[in-house]
């Protein structure tokens, strides 16, 4: 039953997703060109075309043949309890469950070194829009699902975690826009585009702030909300855009060739050390 439910959220749920975002980018580049008479910067296109793309196939071959399998097993054979999907309170805790995983890991891409220099690629655009969010690295798709490993174990079926995953992917999608300003009673509780500008933010006061997906409040709890005020700077320091492969490789040549100069001692620390500031933003694989 389990494997038939997953087979049909995993089914039904990429493509639509996918439908989605590629209504959104058009939409979005259409009104671009037709109001500010700009033409699609087809460089930068590539590289978020390419990132995507890496993305969705390592999504496929982890997410699905991997870390799916592995947390099915997980909730079959070693679940603590069962938690009935009859019960929508059920779909709401995972909901919340599952924006609370993302909170830690995405404060963690910003914290440790070595997942920065993955999470960087998502950060590297000069101005912030739907195509942004989909220009996300092919690491993440191997690395995020097995921090939600433990999920199963309390009785969460990865049925619902999935439909969670997708239905925060939607939410997430529609915050990447400089067109709605401000949203004073939902930001609140909820991430709001302007919210989410600011985490995009490389300006030293907007750096490591605003982690949330959906719910800001993770952030207001643990010390990490930032108020919209100065106008954003996008992008991580770098003049100009990443390239394709930059897109592919994200920052571990340079965080590599570090650690290689390091004393063997130092290495781990390293790794797993802190970014570096706003001046050496890219230079240190910052945050």
């Amino acid at each position: 039953m389990h494997d038939d439910l997953l087979h049909r959220a995993i089914t039904l749920a990429a493509p639509l997703f996918a439908i989605f975002v590629v209504v959104l980018v058009v939409v979005e580049q259409a009104a671009t060109r037709l109001h500010r008479h700009r033409r699609v910067d087809t460089a930068s296109a590539l590289v978020t075309i390419v990132s995507a793309g890496a993305f969705a196939g390592a999504k496929v071959v982890v997410g699905k043949f991997a870390a799916v399998a592995l947390a099915l097993v997980v909730y079959e054979h070693w679940r603590f309890t069962t938690l009935d999907l009859t019960n929508p309170m059920v779909w709401i805790g995972a909901f919340v469950v599952r924006d609370l995983v993302y909170y830690w890991v995405h404060r963690s891409e910003h914290r440790f070194r070595l997942l920065w220099a993955s999470h960087q690629v998502h950060h590297s655009p000069m101005t912030i829009g739907f195509t942004t969010a989909i220009r996300v690295p092919w690491m993440e798709a191997v690395y995020k699902p097995w921090f939600g490993l433990w999920v199963p174990l309390i009785g969460i079926n990865p049925v619902a975690f999935i439909i969670a995953d997708v239905t925060a992917g939607v939410i997430g999608q529609l915050c990447h826009t400089r067109r709605v300003r401000r949203l004073p009673v939902v930001e609140w509780l909820f991430v709001t585009p302007a919210a989410h500008r600011v985490h995009h933010g490389s300006n030293p006061e907007y750096i490591d702030k605003n982690f949330g997906a959906v719910f800001i409040v993770w952030d207001r709890l643990f010390g990490t909300f930032e108020k919209e005020e100065a106008e954003v700077v996008y992008g991580i320091g770098k003049p100009g855009d990443i390239t394709v492969a930059e897109a592919l490789t994200g920052g571990y040549p340079e965080l590599v060739t570090t650690i290689k100069s390091l004393p063997p001692t130092s290495r781990i620390r390293y790794a797993f050390g802190a970014p570096g500031d706003a001046s050496t933003l890219y230079a240190d694989v910052a945050r």
